[in-house]
């Protein structure tokens, strides 16, 4: 009877299930698992886009640089007098001009858009109607040219994230050295392509994109720590 005894007490004990601190401890383990392969798989993720979004800005650079060297002049309607038009951002979702001008420029269509200050035609910039560069399509709403009807970023070439590349035209005549976009040498921007740390100065063009949060910088701290070096941006300077 002692011996049934002992063997019975020594089942119920090795077949105990987990106790509570035991569980605790194992969730927790799992949690800061889950936690740290989240973060490898996000970091990983937004690498990836950043060389995607590289990419694409060293193609559209190459066909503006093509483009430049073919007609010794950006694509802005030559017809413009000097000094009404200051440097111009294509791409800027509060402003007044889409990159899908720039689309149609460097992919030979003959289109006309309405911006400030009248009709742009592509044939008086690109007469030859050449092409230098085919971008892909999608309806994916990213990396690419936007082809779904109707939508507002219909025709703009997005970035992997799925908004517009931003793309800056210095404005000739170059006459003097800087002025506020109006005839001079520097590129402006007017605050958009700017960081404490970087920022566009001679280059006839320049391309960028806000990267994942779709704000300039590390958004929402102050101007002097909205460092290009501590953010998501991807630029072409």
């Amino acid at each position: 009877m002692k011996t049934l005894s002992h063997f019975s007490v020594s089942r119920r004990s090795s077949a105990r299930g987990f106790t509570l601190v035991e569980l605790l401890v194992v969730i927790a383990i799992i949690a800061v698992l889950a936690t740290l392969i989240f973060g490898a798989v996000r970091s990983a993720t937004l690498k990836a886009q950043k060389v995607r979004c590289l990419g694409a800005i060293r193609e559209i650079n190459t066909a503006l640089q093509t483009f430049n060297s073919d007609y010794m002049r950006p694509p802005i309607p030559p017809g413009i007098a000097p000094g009404t038009l200051a440097d111009v951002t294509f791409g800027d979702t509060g402003g007044q001009y889409t990159n899908d001008y720039i689309v149609s420029v460097l992919e030979g269509e003959d289109r006309t858009f309405s911006f400030a200050g009248g009709d742009w035609n592509t044939r008086t910039v690109n007469p030859k109607l050449e092409e230098y560069i085919v971008f892909p399509r999608n309806t994916e709403k990213k990396n690419g040219v936007n082809n779904i009807q109707g939508d507002a970023t219909f025709g703009q070439i997005l970035d992997p994230w799925g908004r517009p590349f931003m793309i800056a035209i210095n404005v000739p005549p170059f006459t003097t050295e800087r002025s506020a976009g109006m005839n001079d040498k520097w590129m402006e921007t007017f605050e958009k392509g700017v960081y404490p740390d970087s920022q566009p100065r001679y280059e006839p063009f320049v391309i960028w994109s806000y990267g994942r949060d779709g704000l300039k910088g590390t958004g929402g701290n102050p101007d002097s720590n909205n460092r290009l070096d501590k953010s998501d941006d991807v630029v072409s300077w």
